[in-house]
């Protein structure tokens, strides 16, 4: 089997972590890398990092870009032996970011990368996760929150557009439906 180096993107609600679990149980042995979890990790440290990034958690704040790039690094750097399949969620989330995981994975000998957005509009976004009901939850509250993906993740997500490595995949239909859009796009 060749290995294979997958970076999924999309907007809150998407329903990439969901589709994401299911990729990783085609995908054994996965180094899997969702900075999400790093942050939330990290958070729990008693240092004056730990202390920021839990009040960016908290506060709904997108950290600096350099620790998102610090953390995925460190689990590239430590975790890619050479056969194992890579599974990179919700990362890059900045342009900035996205040349860097592209010199990063080069560098370890990983070229054939395929980025996967699963596209929803902004609208369904917010009827999905107003529908999970959580408390924090308004329209105005979500709306806000989605906001960073048009300033901060689209210049990343036309970067890889510009150079023919972004796969689209509807967002739109059931769980099962959406899987197998995303296996057929790679190959499985």
């Amino acid at each position: 089997m060749n290995s294979k180096t997958i970076i999924v993107l999309g907007r809150s609600g998407s329903g990439k972590g969901t589709q994401v679990e299911l990729l990783k149980k085609l995908m054994d042995p996965c180094l899997y890398i969702y900075v999400g979890d790093l942050f939330r990790e990290l958070s729990e440290f008693d240092t004056i990092a730990g202390k920021k990034i839990k009040t960016n958690l908290e506060t709904g704040g997108l950290p600096p870009e350099w620790i998102a790039a610090f953390l995925w690094q460190k689990e590239l750097v430590y975790g890619v032996h050479g056969s194992e399949n890579i599974i990179i969620d919700g990362s890059p989330r900045r342009l900035d970011e996205a040349k860097e995981i592209d010199e990063v994975l080069s560098w370890l000998g990983r070229t054939d990368i395929k980025v996967v957005l699963i596209d929803i509009t902004e609208d369904e976004a917010v009827k999905r996760l107003l529908k999970r009901g959580r408390a924090d939850d308004t329209e105005e509250s979500i709306r806000h929150r989605l906001e960073w993906f048009n300033t901060d993740a689209m210049p990343a997500i036309e970067y890889y557009e510009k150079s023919n490595r972004l796969i689209k995949v509807d967002g739109m239909g059931s769980i099962e439906e959406i899987h197998l859009r995303i296996k057929q796009v790679l190959g499985f």
